[in-house]
């Protein structure tokens, strides 16, 4: 091995257990200790899995029906199965976000703390956590990542939103310090700036990177035009917050020489499903009940897609309890070859590009038209970024970033393809743009409703 090498790892030792383990222990957040109970439980059976979910659901129940002034209607008969849930109410992000003090628990520990998320559309809202929740939470975010061969201390390289008030950045960068980490903008795409980061990540020399999918993709663009992929050699990439399609995990995985392993959460839940080394997305059910429901709010067959339902176990200080998450995604009866019990899903829709709908009523999810441009690609034109916004009277504004010179056919092939295929009784109209805006967050919207 070589030194560098031992360098990097005994430096990745001490941050665990002399940087990170010490602070969060101060939190109270005993990460370790759950981290060690979930590594056992993934390969729990399932019947297993599902008696420690019911009876963490019936203590959170009893908490939530004492404490937290919204749920003191709950019924105070003892649930017996899982399936029992579903004749609860449906908590809805809108309430969450304006109501939010109504879901506090009047009981809460030293260490309850808020957070604030945007979520997909931009909307904040702020969450209250307790140090068990967040414990939790990021045990399970651990787990998810050991699959992919990451360790607590290991370098990250973290493609990601940068705070703009100062307060925020000196408590970004701290953070950033305590996870052994660099933060690289996601708002940054010149390429003088995507040079700086080969250079900056080249001395760093990170064991993987996570991020956003787009920020991930558009650097590895770049590194491969620019013939320095061999200066940032990460041995995993994971990827979260927006769809990872394949067009992007085979271009990613084939720049950087590694896999990609995806993650799929929320920023009111945590961490709630995590790519195996046998790529299957395992939910993280020690933690939560996941519901996978139909329009009419039955559960879905396996194979068939639905709405995520989202009931958090461990976070007693604003239990959510049947939370909507306006996500969609497939449930799998699939036996991994990993070994682990804990279920499955696949193909999650609607992160962060919504659903459309055409005049018929008829809805479409975003993939659908990512796949459209990927074609385009395929076909030789360049299209470098796109983003599609329906408008409330539904008709459609498409914003291209590519070469003039294909402009007009790019647009006459985009069109023909919506209208033979999506509606061709709306509007659409086109916009060549130098860059495609994001969210405040840093996330990229390429597909999105805009009904407001």
């Amino acid at each position: 091995m070589d030194a560098w090498r031992i360098s990097l790892d005994i430096s990745n030792f001490l941050f665990k257990y002399c940087v990170y383990y010490p602070v969060v222990l101060l939190r109270g957040e005993w990460v370790g200790k759950h981290l060690k109970a979930l590594q056992k439980s993934q390969f729990y059976p399932i019947e297993k899995i599902s008696e420690i979910q019911l009876d963490r659901l019936n203590k959170l129940l009893k908490h939530a029906r004492k404490t937290v002034p919204h749920y003191a209607e709950l019924p105070k008969q003892t649930l017996t199965t899982l399936e029992q849930l579903k004749n609860l109410p449906f908590l809805e992000k809108e309430f969450l976000r304006d109501h939010s003090e109504q879901l506090y628990s009047t009981k809460t520990g030293l260490f309850t703390r808020l957070k604030t998320t945007g979520g997909s559309t931009g909307a904040p809202v702020t969450l209250r956590k307790d140090n068990r929740g967040m414990a939790h939470e990021l045990a399970a975010t651990w787990r998810g990542y050991s699959w992919s061969g990451v360790d607590i201390g290991d370098r990250q390289a973290r493609f990601w939103g940068v705070p703009a008030s100062s307060k925020d950045k000196r408590r970004a960068k701290l953070i950033d310090f305590i996870a052994h980490r660099r933060r690289f903008s996601a708002f940054s795409f010149t390429s003088n700036e995507l040079d700086s980061y080969v250079t900056e990540l080249s001395n760093f020399k990170p064991d993987y990177f996570y991020g956003y999918v787009s920020m991930i993709r558009q650097f590895a663009d770049h590194v491969e035009k620019t013939g320095q992929s061999e200066l940032v050699v990460p041995k995993a990439i994971i990827t979260t917050a927006e769809a990872l399609t394949e067009p992007d995990r085979r271009k990613i995985e084939d720049v950087f020489n590694c896999r990609v392993f995806d993650e799929y959460g929320c920023g009111e839940i945590g961490t709630i499903a995590h790519e195996c080394e046998f790529g299957v997305l395992h939910l993280s059910v020690e933690n939560m009940v996941v519901e996978i429901l139909k329009e009419d709010g039955r559960p879905v067959g396996p194979g068939e897609e639905g709405e995520i339902v989202v009931t958090d176990l461990v976070n007693y200080s604003m239990p959510l309890i049947r939370y909507r998450l306006k996500d969609y995604a497939t449930l799998s009866d699939e036996t991994c070859r990993c070994g682990r019990e804990l279920p499955t899903i696949r193909n999650v829709l609607g992160r962060e590009y919504d659903i459309l709908v055409n005049t018929k009523g008829e809805k479409f999810h975003g993939e659908f038209f990512i796949y459209i441009f990927e074609d385009l690609k395929k076909s030789g034109f360049s299209v470098e970024s796109f983003q599609i916004v329906q408008s409330k009277d539904l008709n459609i504004t498409i914003s291209i970033k590519c070469l003039s010179e294909n402009y007009g056919q790019i647009i006459a092939q985009v069109k023909k393809e919506l209208c033979e295929r999506f509606d061709e009784n709306l509007k659409y109209s086109f916009l060549r743009v130098d860059k495609v805006c994001r969210e405040s967050s840093g996330k990229l919207r390429i597909v999105k409703r805009n009904f407001e």
